[in-house]
């Protein structure tokens, strides 16, 4: 690009005509000047800059019209590929996303039981490799990782600060440098629940909405906040941490460290903790379920509990927040049918016409945090590409 045009304005216009192209491939230099507004000259400058990177490419011609045709630029989906990790207390899912930050292929694997942190990413980092073989992913084509996690991630340095307790010494950890030390390419991190928000924000009930809550319902509990278009992470990326909300004054009293009140009366291992506790039985938070349906009253008297406490919990969001959408997602949702109407019925009773809200249950479930670290990812390596303009990510 001409080098009297500001290196502002310069790298304004390229990720404006690399969108534009994205956006609306295949089109004409022709075409791509008409809806950015941009001179032909200049259009021609970016086009060569973009083709040099790869990142789009030239085919065909158009067609039909009189004079001169121009010929077709195409934006390059699959020119370089990221690996996208949800990195569960109980599961581990891997994605291989595009571009486009669309999951081309999938996998999952129960998380390893193992008691050192060097163990756990032995065989963490072996399962990455494993996953970019079986998809016979190049070196040169590996462009970015992006691993979602619990816990407190400091996002900016992809550090884990403070991890789950079902992750062997999860915390103060600079996992981000750790994994790319073995694979050689940048890795973003970020908290697993903030990532799934993203991920409602890009490809799920929360596109095109400007404040939203996502709860995370599943081995812990946690949340994320989007407040007018930005995504909230605290003084100390400790946004969310709602599994360590309390409820009376007798809580007070209680040391809840290691698994929060909340937490513990609204999460799978608070529920399989609860159950153990009275019962005097393990089970999974999936089995006490299917008791509930049969009428067990000890199990359903705790997701009678689980569904009061999460409306207590969402009420404050409510008044703290006054979001367009809450969402529900994670393992223990997979039982809403036996809680959420109990929850909507509290919400409607508390709340008023400016802040009554339908309670949903996430759609997009386990693919939501691989959508949303893949866009993440995404925005680190090409910041040029813009998926959601209106949102402030980082």
């Amino acid at each position: 690009m001409s080098p009297n045009v500001p290196n502002t304005l310069r790298l304004m216009n390229k990720s404006l005509v690399l969108n534009v192209i994205r956006e609306h491939t295949p089109l004409s230099r022709a075409q791509i000047a008409k809806i950015s507004g941009i001179t032909k000259a200049t259009i021609s400058e970016i086009v060569t800059e973009l083709l040099d990177e790869k990142i789009i490419y030239e085919s065909g011609m158009t067609e039909g019209g009189l004079g001169r045709k121009g010929v077709m630029v195409n934006f390059d989906a699959n020119h370089g590929v990221g690996v996208g990790i949800d990195l569960g207390g109980t599961k581990i899912s891997l994605s291989l996303f595009n571009l486009n930050a669309e999951l081309l292929a999938t996998a999952q694997t129960e998380t390893y039981k193992v008691a050192t942190r060097a163990e756990f990413l032995q065989h963490f980092n072996h399962a990455i490799r494993q996953f970019l073989n079986k998809h016979a992913v190049s070196a040169d084509k590996l462009k970015v990782i992006g691993i979602a996690t619990p816990g407190i991630v400091d996002y900016h340095h992809g550090i884990v600060l403070e991890g789950s307790p079902n992750l062997p010494e999860w915390e103060n950890i600079p996992l981000a440098d750790e994994v790319s030390a073995v694979f050689k390419v940048p890795v973003v991190l970020e908290n697993d629940i903030r990532s799934a928000l993203i991920g409602e924000m890009w490809r799920g009930k929360c596109q095109r909405v400007h404040s939203a809550a996502l709860i995370g319902v599943g081995t812990g509990l946690g949340a994320a906040l989007l407040m007018d278009g930005k995504i909230i992470r605290g003084a100390n990326n400790a946004a969310g941490e709602i599994g360590y909300m309390m409820f009376s004054r007798e809580h007070l009293s209680h040391n809840w460290r290691n698994k929060g009140c909340f937490e513990v009366h609204a999460s799978g291992s608070g529920i399989s903790q609860r159950y153990q506790e009275l019962s005097g039985q393990e089970l999974s938070a999936e089995e006490i379920s299917k008791l509930a349906q049969q009428g067990d009253p000890l199990a359903e008297s705790l997701f009678r509990e689980l569904a009061d406490y999460l409306a207590i919990g969402i009420l404050n969001i409510v008044a703290i927040a006054n979001p367009e959408k809450i969402i529900l997602t994670g393992g223990v949702t997979q039982s809403a049918p036996q809680f959420l109407p109990y929850i909507q019925a509290h919400i409607n009773q508390h709340t008023f016409s400016q802040t009554l809200i339908q309670i949903e249950q996430s759609e997009l479930g386990t693919q939501a945090p691989l959508y949303g670290i893949a866009v993440l990812a995404l925005n680190q390596v090409y910041p040029s590409i813009q998926f959601m303009s209106d949102a402030q990510l980082s």
